[in-house]
């Protein structure tokens, strides 16, 4: 007979079944609450192979259960629409008024598992469509202190693991003395776009080549020039168009050294194997940040112009071709006509 904590603890229902005849096999847990004898959370997981059967003993703790079948959904290891049909069986097994959850409170606290294993495998038999189903169970009595315990410590370490992938590693700051640039330089910690198919070995790029870069926003510098140069849309870091200007080598690790504008520039460091995309202006134009360019030489001139209040010489503007050829065929006119009033 299973000992009962009756106060705040829940009965943890773990099974298995194999339905050979129609090739269903799978892992289940529920948890029952002691005081209400209602269902407060049911899972489950069913395959076509049977590995998932023969691989996994209702015996383990349900935490490990637990995480078994939350891990082979999260990777789609599964056979969805039979899992979906047998956890609708489950949901009316325990469904309060109508199904036979107590039957299944009443057989764990007498100890009666053969009554319980056979009410799961009479509610099976219509989602597997084999009457040979074999069902096997195991009870684990916790409280609800100890769940959630667990719960919230497997969750931190997720969390954990989660954002220590998402993290790149610390890479030391790099000054524009290091990389030999202009004393007022600006270097930017970037991520080479990469093309596995189409790209071009890393160890093959030359000095001048434009390529594509993202800025990293892992820091407020990096977050600054994003916004500065509009290479952010919707949330999404947009590629920014660069050159090349130099690429060195330390061991299996290459450097590559881009300007991405006037005083601007960016440093990666990526492995020999990678392939980076290269920047073509006619085909690049969605998704891609607007180039960094220098201002031409007339432009620079005429904005400045501008800025202090200076309007171009009208005497010096240059006569268009339109008007040239308007006022020689005004004076032919006048010719012949004159020509004509001299002979009449």
């Amino acid at each position: 007979m299973t000992d009962f904590k009756t106060d705040n603890s829940y009965v943890v229902i773990k099974g298995r079944f194999k339905a050979i005849a129609s090739s269903a096999y799978g892992l289940f847990i529920v948890f029952m609450d002691n005081l209400t004898k209602n269902v407060e959370k049911s899972d489950l997981v069913a395959s076509h192979f049977s590995t998932i059967y023969d691989n996994n003993n209702p015996n383990m703790p349900w935490s490990e259960m637990e995480q078994i079948i939350t891990r082979m959904k999260w990777k789609g290891e599964y056979a969805t629409t039979l899992t979906h049909d047998i956890q609708a069986s489950i949901d009316d097994l325990f469904q309060p008024n109508t199904g036979r959850g107590l039957d299944v409170w009443n057989g764990i606290k007498k100890g009666q598992i053969n009554k319980v294993v056979a009410i799961f495998e009479e509610y099976l038999v219509r989602p597997t469509g084999d009457k040979g189903i074999k069902v096997d169970v195991t009870i684990e009595t916790v409280t609800k202190s100890e769940i959630d315990d667990i719960r919230r410590g497997r969750e931190q370490r997720e969390n954990k693991d989660v954002l220590k992938m998402s993290q790149p590693a610390p890479q030391p700051q790099t000054s524009a003395s290091d990389l030999k640039l202009e004393d007022s330089a600006v270097v930017l910690e970037v991520a080479l776009v990469l093309s596995p198919v189409s790209g071009k070995p890393i160890l093959e790029l030359k000095e001048g080549e434009k390529i594509l870069v993202k800025i990293s926003e892992q820091t407020g510098r990096g977050q600054y020039f994003i916004d500065l140069l509009n290479a952010s849309q919707d949330n999404e870091i947009l590629p920014v168009p660069a050159s090349v200007i130099r690429v060195s080598k330390e061991g299996k690790l290459f450097t590559v050294l881009v300007s991405i504008g006037p005083g601007i520039y960016g440093k990666s460091v990526d492995e020999d194997t990678v392939k980076v995309k290269l920047f073509d202006a006619s085909a690049d134009k969605s998704k891609v940040a607007a180039p960094v360019r220098q201002p031409e030489p007339a432009q620079a001139a005429a904005t400045m112009t501008a800025d202090i209040g200076l309007t171009p010489d009208k005497k010096n503007k240059p006569v268009s071709n339109g008007l040239i050829f308007a006022l020689i065929g005004v004076a032919v006119i006048v010719v012949i006509v004159v020509l004509i009033f001299m002979f009449i």
